[in-house]
């Protein structure tokens, strides 16, 4: 009994034994193929990778082939022959060299350069002018200007005055109203005239401006402004005929007048210069005139605007054309 006992003992041990080696044995062959797998998948990838590496290297050589073509057909196009250069080169060497051999010298071509021609402007100082108008109302304008500042100047104009019924002053006289004041009848009384003469002195301020401005013209050029003061003496001289009561007959008077002329205001003009040296001198402005003849006692009344001797107040214009010094 303790024998059966002893091999049933046995035989279950080694069963047990058995069985337990077989799962475990199981259990490793599991383990071991999913490493297999894992390996495999790390394969495949390092595969991929290495595809990928093949493709993009096989890439590079097709797109170098490409930019070789750009780069062959770029220089196709050019009109470049090397060699020809090449040989230009070698013709200059031996003609520089058969010269040499002859001493004479070798003069190479100095390309030629056109100089620019620089314009200078010149600063003037002064300027003399003559008022062309003036001469249709037969006076002769003469002014000087002198510049004091940068953008300053004053100017003094002498006027000298001769008009009659003919000359270049006819239509300016044919326009007058001439009258004088009959102490008899303390009237006015009209009147021929004959001539009118006179001397006068206008004095001008002018300031200048665009004188700061450097690409405007420099004083005494450009636009400017000026007040001025004018002065004239004026004597006019007529004839007339006078009823004698006692001799009872018609008798030719002569009439003589004596003027005085003075006015104040503002002009405004500018002066433009012609080839450099010349320079016109174009301006409107308004004046306020007073006239009184010496036998009468105030001013002047109800005289037209173009008449010499009218009061109050008018518009000028005129033109000069002189020379710049």
């Amino acid at each position: 009994m303790k024998t059966k006992s002893v091999l049933l003992i046995i035989v279950t041990v080694f069963f047990t034994a058995v069985l337990s080696n077989k799962n475990f044995a199981q259990e490793s062959i599991d383990q071991k193929a999913k490493m297999l797998d894992l390996k495999l998948q790390l394969l495949d990838s390092k595969l991929e990778l290495l595809d990928s590496k093949i493709k993009i290297w096989e890439s590079k050589p097709a797109e170098l082939d490409i930019r070789l073509d750009e780069i062959d057909d770029k220089i196709k196009t050019l009109n470049f022959d090397p060699a020809g250069v090449n040989l230009k080169f070698l013709e200059v060497e031996s003609m520089i060299q058969e010269l040499k051999e002859v001493k004479i010298p070798v003069i190479m071509p100095v390309p030629a350069i056109q100089e620019q021609e620089i314009e200078f402007y010149k600063d003037y100082k002064s300027a003399i002018m003559l008022n062309p108008v003036s001469l249709f109302e037969g006076t002769f304008h003469l002014s000087y200007e002198r510049l004091l500042t940068e953008n300053f100047s004053v100017s003094i104009s002498a006027l000298a005055t001769y008009a009659t019924e003919e000359g270049i002053a006819q239509y300016f006289f044919a326009n007058q109203s001439f009258a004088y004041l009959d102490k008899a009848s303390n009237s006015y009384e009209n009147y021929q005239g004959e001539s009118i003469a006179g001397t006068g002195v206008v004095l001008k301020g002018k300031n200048y401006l665009m004188a700061n401005y450097k690409t405007r013209n420099k004083a005494p050029l450009g636009l400017y402004a000026a007040p001025q003061l004018m002065y004239r003496r004026v004597w006019i001289t007529g004839e007339t005929m006078e009823y004698i009561i006692e001799d009872d007959e018609w008798v030719e008077k002569v009439i003589k007048q004596k003027l005085n002329i003075g006015s104040a205001g503002v002009i405004l003009g500018t002066k433009i210069p012609v080839m450099k040296v010349l320079v016109v001198d174009i301006f409107v402005g308004g004046n306020i005139r007073l006239s009184k003849y010496d036998d009468v006692s105030g001013l002047t009344k109800y005289k037209k605007w173009y008449n010499i001797d009218y009061s109050g107040v008018f518009p000028t214009a005129g033109i000069g054309i002189g020379i710049l010094k």
